[in-house]
């Protein structure tokens, strides 16, 4: 039995979850028509290939296909208002029985998408309302990483399944997801649940501390003395790949250079408590980092001191109390605190990795190749590429070189896995671009000497095989002293025989 929204909530904001691709689009439309009464549709799609993709089901006439970049989806940096203004003008001659439909994977077109993509939720509500039209947004469960689907449970109070438009017990109302604690949360859900469990959260109980839970913060203990006022909420984008930068929800970037202050050791106090998480850093390990030459351990903690003094009025703006700073003090360690639904490139660019090799472990190239490509967007550079070396090269705590190999590593593999792929298409230029990429970071990279040599015997291309192998050579004796990669030989003198 088909179940229906309860008049209390809105159908007008609709979630669909599909798991393919190649599917998405055509069982929405069955779903649609079987429960919507779907008679018209505007679509809005990214291009795959240079063409939107255009189901099957419709008859002529009755759809119209919007590119995502039309309207805005791909703009850098992403300006949702914007998006929901061009949306609602393309609408507004449109038969009242106009159905909205979004794909979603244009939020992983570019790292500005990925960091605003909970921020359509709200955009796609207030278009229903202005223009009473459903707004249906269509979720790739195979496609789109887990801080994407979290959000759209979240951000939408009904789904679209085989039975029906159902309500969904996980929505949040706008207020409440852009603004609202853990707890008033929590306490929202249980009233859903049953009127006996509802109940209002006083604003004593809100603590800055609670709701802050980006990934990469697995515990914490830090707690705030005083309430936070409302309306104090801001939210982070954290690029940390490449040059370190924070930019506000205004889009505005937080400028690390303040008066008396010094610029590198406050970024630096920032990166590594991010690093830290939730547990926070010791301290006098804190002041070992920043000043290990100091002429005596209370010297180093005064200016440790200093340094948070500095940071907080970076982070905070001079607008909050100690009690109430991003930088919070938990016994003997320093914890950093962002903002509730903060982004991470670093968390978004992991979850993009893994997704894509299961997908190629699938045999879904189409849909590893998506994955791939919003992953090398991210990668701008090594992790805190900007941070000295004096600070990053500490042996005896190791908190940034270790991980920062690693994710070049990871990053080194989507050059791989894309080349392999484009190669395996024929799309030589594509997988030749992945291979330079690599070995501009690596030009030691063998998978990437190896794919350029197959590449250009695809071409027909003996001399570029033998300048690629040379290179190889050349770049094997002026930075490294190990063996030549005897699968590489191997491989040259096939291509060669």
């Amino acid at each position: 039995m088909k179940q229906v929204l309860p008049n209390r909530v809105s159908d007008s904001s609709l979630a669909f979850f599909g798991r393919t691709q190649g599917r998405l689009l055509r069982d929405f439309v069955r779903l649609a028509r079987r429960h919507l009464g779907l008679r018209h549709l505007v679509l809005v799609t990214p291009l795959t290939e240079g063409r939107p993709v255009r189901p099957r089901l419709m008859p002529e006439g009755s759809m119209e296909v919007v590119p995502t970049g039309a309207v805005g989806f791909e703009v850098v940096p992403i300006s949702l208002r914007r998006v929901g203004r061009e949306l609602e003008a393309r609408l507004s001659g449109s038969p009242d029985s106009t159905i909205l439909a979004v794909d979603m994977g244009w939020g992983l077109n570019t790292a500005s998408a990925t960091a605003n993509f909970e921020g359509w939720m709200g955009v796609a509500e207030d278009l229903a309302r202005k223009t009473g039209r459903r707004v249906v947004s269509l979720y790739n469960r195979s496609l789109l990483i887990d801080e994407h689907l979290i959000a759209a449970l979240r951000g939408h109070p009904g789904v679209l399944a085989e039975e029906g438009v159902i309500r969904n017990p996980h929505w949040l109302p706008p207020r409440l997801h852009e603004k609202g604690t853990l707890r008033e949360q929590v306490d929202f859900w249980l009233g859903g649940l049953a009127a006996s469990l509802a109940r209002a959260t006083p604003s004593v109980a809100r603590h800055a501390a609670e709701g802050a839970d980006p990934m990469w913060l697995l515990s914490r203990r830090a707690r705030e003395r005083e309430p936070a006022a409302e309306g104090v909420r801001d939210r982070w984008k954290i690029r940390c790949f490449g040059r370190l930068r924070v930019y506000r929800a205004d889009g505005r970037q937080i400028d690390w250079a303040l008066p008396g202050g010094a610029t590198m050791k406050t970024k630096t106090l920032f990166a590594y408590l991010l690093q830290q998480g939730g547990k926070g850093a010791a301290a006098d390990d804190l002041a070992d980092l920043l000043w290990p030459g100091a002429e005596s351990a209370a010297a180093a903690r005064n200016r440790l001191h200093h340094a948070v003094r500095c940071l907080r009025q970076v982070l905070d703006g001079g607008t909050r109390k100690p009690a109430q700073s991003h930088i919070l003090r938990d016994g003997a360690n320093y914890v950093l605190v962002p903002p509730e639904r903060s982004w991470l490139d670093i968390s978004t660019f992991e979850q993009l990795c893994r997704q894509s090799q299961t997908h190629i472990r699938a045999g879904d190239d189409d849909e590893a190749l998506i994955c791939l490509r919003a992953a090398d967007r991210l990668y701008t550079g090594d992790l805190f590429e900007d941070i000295p070396s004096e600070y990053v090269d500490d042996q005896e705590r190791d908190w940034c070189w270790t991980r920062r190999y690693w994710l070049r590593d990871m990053y080194l593999k989507v050059q791989r896995d894309a080349a392999r792929i484009y190669r395996a298409r024929q799309d030589h230029s594509a997988a030749l671009s992945h291979c330079r990429k690599a070995l501009a970071l690596d030009p030691l990279a063998e998978f990437a000497h190896e794919e350029a040599m197959q590449v250009f015997a695809a071409l027909g291309r003996r001399e570029a095989i033998d300048r690629q192998y040379a290179l190889y050579l050349d770049s094997l004796s002026r930075f490294d002293d190990r063996p030549r990669s005897e699968s590489l030989v191997r491989l040259y003198r096939k291509l060669t025989a």
